[in-house]
């Protein structure tokens, strides 16, 4: 990928964007994140931020110098792939019992409120998230790189934060148009509370548990299946073509906004960020 071969602060937004799709990426990020949401979805933007810190924790030091982090998360790539994937298979179990992501009993009829356990949950889903599409960190180092040689810091930091936010930036615009909306009233999102009687016991799961547990286990089936091949970088034709179209229509996008000064650029993406921390505590 070279769309960040300069330091540029919208080149590396535009490339965390791309960066979403690649392979390695793509596979893990997005369906953990769903998986997550549709757990959370009466507070969807809260829970994004949390799964956007666990990411940040890993690739913003990996950014900012910690090779030896991405090493070891390179070494052990399907290593990685299948402890996740187990991890996968025990919220999707959970999910399916009508349990929280930590296994903690639901109260029947009600909805999954935010707390410690879930938010923790998240959060080490963004850090698995993170660790597993370490492999797209060599180029957000490169451009780092380039920001400490030309001797400015701060650049070097924001840089690194465009990068991780330009790759979970779809997911913040779903989530505020989903809070915008209020779409967790609508039928479709509300789901259907079904009770399922195993011998006395009387079990609640809802809908939105089923989902969230089928993709779970989905998800945690392919990366045990990848992590124990040892082909945890497979993706199908498809998903290369779609990733290369992404870069040429990027490098595109990012060669006309170039003209704009970094410092402008870094204030709209900061600002936008800020504008979402708002809207959470509003």
């Amino acid at each position: 990928m070279d769309l960040i071969f300069s330091a540029s602060i919208i080149a590396a937004f535009f490339a965390g964007m791309v960066a979403l799709f690649a392979p390695c990426c793509i596979t893990v990020l997005l369906p953990a994140y769903l998986a997550s949401a549709f757990r959370e979805k009466r507070h969807i933007l809260k829970m994004t931020f949390v799964f956007f810190a666990g990411i940040a924790a890993i690739l913003i030091p990996i950014g900012l110098g910690a090779a030896g982090l991405a090493k070891i998360f390179g070494n052990f790539h399907n290593e990685l792939y299948i402890a996740g994937g187990l991890l996968m298979v025990v919220f999707g179990l959970g999910a399916f019992l009508g349990k929280g992501m930590t296994l903690i009993p639901m109260p029947k009829r009600m909805m999954p409120n935010i707390d410690m356990a879930s938010s923790q949950s998240v959060f080490m889903l963004g850090l698995f998230s993170g660790a597993a599409t370490s492999c797209c960190a060599p180029v957000l180092a490169g451009a780092v790189t380039l920001a400490v040689i030309s001797g400015v810091f701060w650049k070097a930091l924001v840089v690194t934060f465009a990068y991780t936010f330009g790759m979970t930036f779809p997911l913040f615009v779903t989530a505020l148009i989903y809070d915008r909306f209020k779409l967790e009233e609508s039928r479709l999102i509300q789901g259907k509370l079904f009770e399922v009687r195993v011998g006395q016991k009387t079990i609640a799961i809802h809908s939105t548990n089923l989902l969230a547990g089928g993709v779970f286990l989905i998800m945690g089936v392919i990366l045990l299946i990848l992590g124990t091949s040892g082909n945890a970088y497979w993706a199908p034709e498809s998903q290369v073509a779609i990733g290369n179209a992404l870069n040429r229509l990027a490098n595109a996008l990012v060669e006309a906004l170039m003209r704009i000064p970094d410092a402008i650029w870094g204030g709209v993406i900061i600002g936008f960020f800020l504008y979402l921390m708002y809207r959470v505590r509003k």
